[in-house]
């Protein structure tokens, strides 16, 4: 699995501007092939701040959706960074779930 994380630092005006081009891709995003989790995410300590998160089945799958001619709209919301933008590809070999917790919080004997 490889996880999709864009951070953005955007004017008010251009934040809003922003949501409104991305929220109609977000939901398109979710119904493609291999896209397990796709949100548009705001920070609440920050209100300049929107996150673009994925999680995709495959590397190809991956490199269909940024080849996709929707995904110009994420390059301009790139452009209007107030900041250098941060975007990160992680590549996840294993997951776990509330068992992590639950082991993580067993008594030691």
């Amino acid at each position: 699995m490889i996880v999709s994380t864009l951070r953005l630092l955007l004017s008010e005006a251009d934040r809003a501007r922003v949501i409104t081009s991305l929220t109609p891709l977000i939901a398109w995003t979710r119904l493609q092939p291999g896209c397990r989790v796709c949100h548009l995410l705001g920070d609440l300590d920050d209100p300049r701040e929107i996150i673009v998160r994925e999680e995709w089945d495959t590397q190809e799958d991956l490199d269909r959706h940024l080849r996709s001619e929707d995904y110009r709209r994420i390059l301009a919301a790139i452009e209007l960074s107030q900041e250098a933008p941060e975007i990160r590809f992680d590549t996840v070999v294993t997951m776990g779930g509330f068992e992590v917790v639950e082991a993580a919080r067993k008594p030691q004997t």
